[in-house]
Parts: C-alpha cells; structure tokens; sequence
C-alpha cells in the first residue's frame, strides 16, 4: 500500500456499507481510512468477497488465527469513544486489506470481527507469514497517518493538549500493536457466515496468554507447522504452558520469530 499522494477519490459510500455489511464489520470502517488508502483498500476487500463467492466457505481444518489489539481498554477510557473507534476501525480495515494484498497459494478467508479481534483462517502457514508481515506494514502506515492528522487538527475530537509532548505520548499510546494467535483446528458454519468449533472457542479462551505483537502459536498449531517454518526464515520459541479447554494438562505454546533471534 503505497502513499501515491492525497489525490481526491470517488467512492460510493452506498457500497462502502454494503461491503461493511457483507464483512460483518463496524458501519464506517472503511470509510474512516486514510482518503489516498481508501480506493485500493476498497478494491482489495471486494477481492476477498469475489474470493468468498469462489470458495463457498468449506468446512475443514485449518489455521485458525485471532487478531486483537493491545492495551485498546486502556487507550478508549485515556482519550474517549471518537479516537477508539478510529483505532479499532484502522486495525480491521488492515486486517482485511492485508489479507487482499498478498498473493495466496492456498485458501484463506476473513471470517468476521468481534470488537477489537479479528477472525481469519487459512490452510498454509506460508500465507499466515505472508499476511503477517503485510500487516506490519499496513499498521506502520496507519500510526505514521494518526500522528499526521493529530498534527494537522483533522480529527474529529480535541480531548488532547497541542503541547508537543502530549502530542507525543498520544501517539505512542495510539500505536496499532496487534497480537495475532495460530491455533489449528476443525471449522464448521452455523450459518453461510458464522464459524462454530471447538478449536475457535480455544482460541479465544487462551489468547491472553500471549503478551507480545508477534505471532504466536498453540502446542498443537506448533506440531504442525515448525517443519515449516525453517523454509520461510522462522523458528518456535517457547512461550509458556497453558491450559486449553478440552485437554488435559498444561501445554506449552510458542512465538514464531526470525531465525537470527
């Protein structure tokens, strides 16, 4: 996703909600992107509703990876609803708009958003890596963007002080460090949208445990993929041991990291 400038866009901002809707995404979303991001970022979302169309939502076993951001509890009571909500609608709309900027191999889909976690699953752990690393980028130009409109005045709440250090620490408080959380398991659909398994209800039980903005695994997803891992520069690192609902005992779980780490 490239800054060509802030040149002035057309959007249909009818069809902006008809996507939001189709995603299960929050009203306004995308349209809350940065202008020169938002047309391509809209081109790549409806990328992924023509790729749900072809792929019918199989049932299967995949990847399952949960998205969320850290410290949003703390920053929403910090600087109110209006700045919250911007720094929950960028991490989503990046979400997607990584998912439909890299080249799959395998099948992957945006599943649907729950507050400020985001659902995705996948069949190749080389996809996961891929869209990970998309992601960091996407956020980084999101951060650069929030500093850039706070600067200028340009949004749509002033609960902060022009002061150049309060500025500061806005900023550092705004940074989109998101957590992203493989586990792997059986998914089925209550409905044509609405995954049911007991893999994502583990997922979601076990996440924070995960502290760090790197990707993390479960002991099971770790089994499976660290064969892998070696092929795209990545190794496991131990965590700590959890439990997870289902199992028995305490197993270890694991962050994926660059092999010179």
């Amino acid at each position: 996703m490239e800054n060509k400038g802030k040149q002035d866009v057309y959007i249909d901002h009818d069809q902006i909600d008809d996507i939001e809707d189709k995603l299960k995404i929050t009203r306004g979303s995308l349209g809350s992107i940065p202008d020169y991001a938002r047309a391509p970022g809209i081109e790549m979302v409806k990328r992924i509703l023509e790729m749900q169309k072809k792929t019918l939502f199989r049932e299967g076993l995949y990847y399952i990876v949960l998205s969320d951001i850290s410290k949003n509890t703390d920053f929403n009571v910090k600087y109110g609803n209006a700045h919250a909500d911007i720094r929950n609608q960028w991490f989503h709309t990046a979400v997607i708009e990584a998912l439909g900027e890299i080249e799959l191999n395998n099948y992957a889909n945006f599943i649907k958003t729950i507050g400020d976690a985001s659902l995705v699953i996948f069949s190749s752990i080389g996809d996961i890596i891929k869209w990970s690393e998309k992601l960091n980028e996407i956020l980084e130009i999101y951060n650069k963007e929030y500093e850039t409109r706070l600067r200028e005045d340009k949004l749509p709440t002033h609960v902060f002080d022009h002061h150049k250090n309060k500025i500061e620490q806005q900023v550092k408080d705004f940074k989109l460090d998101v957590r992203r959380l493989i586990h792997v398991g059986e998914v089925q659909y209550t409905d044509e949208y609405d995954p049911l398994s007991l893999a994502i209800s583990q997922t979601f039980k076990v996440e924070k445990n995960f502290a760090r903005t790197e990707l993390g695994c479960t002991g099971r997803a770790a089994r499976l993929i660290e064969p892998a891992l070696i092929e795209h520069g990545y190794k496991l690192k131990e965590n700590k041991k959890i439990d997870m609902q289902g199992e028995e005992g305490h197993v270890m779980s694991y962050y994926i990291v660059k092999v010179d780490e």
